[in-house]
C-alpha cells in the first residue's frame, strides 16, 4: 500500500509542497521543516516528491524533473533542503529575502548577512548556547517597508571543519540520532543546543556582518547607510523579482537599522559587544 504523506512550505509570499511515500522519509520531512508554516497567503507553485525504486535508491524530484537520486538519507536530506530553499526564494516577491541568520535577545532581533564560509552559523549556534533565540542560518524575509522579520526555520547547517566547537556545545547531545550527517555538512536541531529554543518573529533592531578570520584582531566597525545598503545588497537573494533589483527598499531598510562589520579569531568579547548594543539600542 502506497503512503502519501503531503507537507506544504510556506515562507513570505511562496508556497511548495512536498511529497513523500514512507514513514522514514515523511519523518525526515518533519524534522527538516519543523520550523516552517505550513498555511500561506498562495497556493504551492512548486511539487517536490520522495519515492524509491525497486533498489531503494530514494528519488528526489520537482514537478516530474530528477533532482537527487542515490542510497545515502542524508544526501538526500541535503538535496531536498537546498531545492525547497531555492523554489521559495526564486518566487518572492513582496519583501526582501536575505541570505542571513537571524536570532533574537529579549524580544530585539539580529540579523547577520554573510556569504557562504563567514562563520554565521558556528556564531549562530555559539550565540544560541548563550541565551539567544536562533531563527535560522538561512534565509531571512522583511515584508517591503517593515522591520518584522520571517524567518525559514531549517535546523543549524553545521559545516565539518566547526565539528569541534559544536561538539563542545551540544555535549552529551553530540551523537543524537536526530543530527543528519550529510557529505559537506550536519544538520542539528537548535533544541539540540539549548533546549527551550523559542522561535519568535522579532523587529530587527541590529545587523552584523560577522567574519571569521583565524588570523585577525576582534574588531567592531559601524558602517553608515550607504555601506550597510551595499553589504545587504551583496546577500539580497530576490533582488531580480523586485522594482529596481530592490536598492531603494534595501536602502530604506539600512537607513533604519544600525549595522556592524564584526570581524573575530574567537568568540571572546562577541557576546558582550552584542547584548551591549541591544542593550543600548
Amino acid at each position: 500500500r502506497d503512503l502519501m504523506y503531503s507537507r506544504t512550505l510556506s515562507f513570505g509570499d511562496s508556497c511548495i509542497e512536498i511529497v513523500t511515500h514512507s514513514d522514514e522519509t515523511s519523518d525526515l520531512v518533519e524534522m527538516l521543516f519543523k520550523g516552517v508554516p505550513e498555511k500561506g497567503i498562495n497556493p504551492p507553485h512548486a511539487r517536490l516528491e520522495i519515492s524509491q525504486d525497486r533498489d531503494q535508491d530514494y528519488r528526489l524530484t520537482r514537478d516530474e524533473k530528477q533532482i537527487y537520486k542515490g542510497d545515502s538519507l542524508a544526501a538526500l536530506a541535503n538535496s531536498l533542503m537546498d531545492t525547497s530553499i531555492y523554489n521559495l526564494a526564486d518566487k518572492c516577491s513582496s519583501g526582501l529575502l536575505f541570505h542571513a541568520a537571524c536570532l533574537s535577545w529579549k524580544g530585539k532581533g539580529i540579523i547577520l548577512p554573510a556569504q557562504s564560509g563567514h562563520g554565521k552559523t558556528t556564531l549562530s549556534a555559539w550565540l544560541l548556547s548563550n541565551g539567544f533565540d536562533y531563527l535560522t542560518d538561512e534565509l531571512v524575509y522583511l515584508p517591503l517597508e517593515s522591520r518584522q522579520a520571517m524567518c525559514f526555520g531549517r535546523p543549524l547547517n553545521v559545516k565539518y571543519g566547526a565539528r569541534e566547537i559544536i561538539d563542545g556545545l551540544l555535549g552529551d547531545n553530540k551523537d543524537d540520532e536526530s543530527i543528519v550527517a550529510g557529505p559537506i555538512a550536519m544538520l542539528v536541531p537548535p533544541g539540540l543546543v539549548r533546549a527551550d529554543n523559542k522561535t519568535v518573529e522579532p523587529e530587527v533592531n541590529m545587523v552584523f556582518f560577522p567574519h571569521f578570520r583565524a588570523d585577525a584582531e576582534f574588531s567592531l566597525e559601524k558602517l553608515t547607510a550607504a555601506q550597510t545598503g551595499m553589504a545587504l545588497m551583496s546577500c539580497l537573494v530576490n533582488a531580480r523579482n523586485l522594482s529596481a533589483d530592490g536598492f531603494p527598499a534595501t536602502v530604506s531598510l539600512a537607513r533604519k537599522v544600525p549595522a556592524y562589520q564584526l570581524t573575530y579569531p574567537d568568540f571572546e568579547g562577541v557576546l558582550g559587544t552584542i547584548t551591549g548594543l541591544l542593550g543600548e539600542n
